[in-house]
């Protein structure tokens, strides 16, 4: 059985917020090659145009691209959905403290002096509500096996 690790499990919504910013990136750099002119010189005279094959190809990756980040965004939006009622379910200081960093982007440090307390609390906070998290996720992992199993479901 693979289990899934509470930080990896957390940590997916950066990696998809920095998939769709990259192909983004990308999406810009292709536009740019698609509106990108070139020169060609001849003994008569300078023509300036852009090439209409690679024109072409650039407005096809665009649209390529342009899928990627419809179907990141709509996993991010599933996966931030499924992250924040996990979290939900801890007690109010773990669940802000995991929706500040996993959710928000925060540091713990930052955490700690938005709630006036030190790094220690954070770091004391933090391991327990990524215990709390485990657990959940286990639990929501062994529910899903004996599902497949055809064994009762236990609840929460």
């Amino acid at each position: 059985m693979n289990r899934v690790k509470a930080k990896d499990y957390l940590r997916q919504l950066q990696k998809l917020d920095k998939l769709i910013e990259n192909k983004l990136a990308e999406k810009e750099q292709w536009k740019a090659m698609a509106t990108s002119t070139t020169q060609q010189l001849s003994a008569d005279r300078v023509q300036t145009s852009g090439n209409p094959q690679k024109m072409a190809d650039a407005i096809c990756k665009i649209i390529e691209i342009e899928a990627e980040i419809n179907a990141f965004v709509d996993r991010l939006i599933d996966t931030k959905r499924d992250v924040i009622s996990t979290i939900e379910r801890l007690n109010p200081t773990e669940y802000d403290l995991l929706h500040k960093v996993y959710v928000q982007y925060f540091t713990l440090d930052d955490v700690a002096i938005k709630n006036n307390k030190s790094y220690s609390w954070a770091t004391t906070i933090h391991g327990i509500a990524m215990k709390n998290v485990q657990l959940m996720l286990d639990e929501r992992e062994k529910n899903a096996t004996d599902n497949k199993q055809g064994k009762p479901q236990t609840r929460l």
